[in-house]
């Protein structure tokens, strides 16, 4: 779940992106596992899924390298895109927590796009192969 001020709008990047609407210091938490907020499956349920379904989850969720079930975040940080080249977000892993974290490695200004590198925390995009992750 998001725990800064962010919107989503549309990105030059690819689509739709997640925005500052406030200033982001370094070291701020932006995002944090609330299981009322960020649903998760286990791999068994997604394959029960009918196709619709499945295509949401494989777009917006991420297979987390912790828990080994795919994460669905209902609020608009689903809308956070990749960068390898340049993110503004790191994925940190704190000691008694179920899941990974994000945290700004540099100052996020208003209306700066919020970029991660989904390799960090997602085991599928850590072994694929898709040009996007290497933007």
């Amino acid at each position: 779940m998001l725990v800064i001020k962010a919107s989503a709008k549309p990105s030059l990047i690819n689509g739709i992106g997640l925005f500052a609407d406030e200033k982001i210091p370094k070291g701020t938490l932006i995002w944090k596992y609330d299981p009322r907020f960020d649903i998760s499956f286990s791999k068994e349920e997604y394959e029960q899924m009918p196709l619709l379904q499945k295509e949401l989850i494989k777009y917006y969720a991420y297979l987390s390298k912790k828990q080994n079930k795919y994460i669905y975040s209902i609020d608009d940080s689903r809308f956070t895109n990749h960068s390898s080249i340049n993110p503004n977000e790191d994925c940190i892993f704190l000691p008694d927590d179920i899941e990974s974290s994000g945290v700004a490695n540099r100052d996020i200004e208003i209306g700066e796009e919020i970029l991660v590198n989904y390799k960090l925390f997602d085991a599928e995009d850590e072994t694929s192969a898709e040009n996007y992750l290497n933007s």
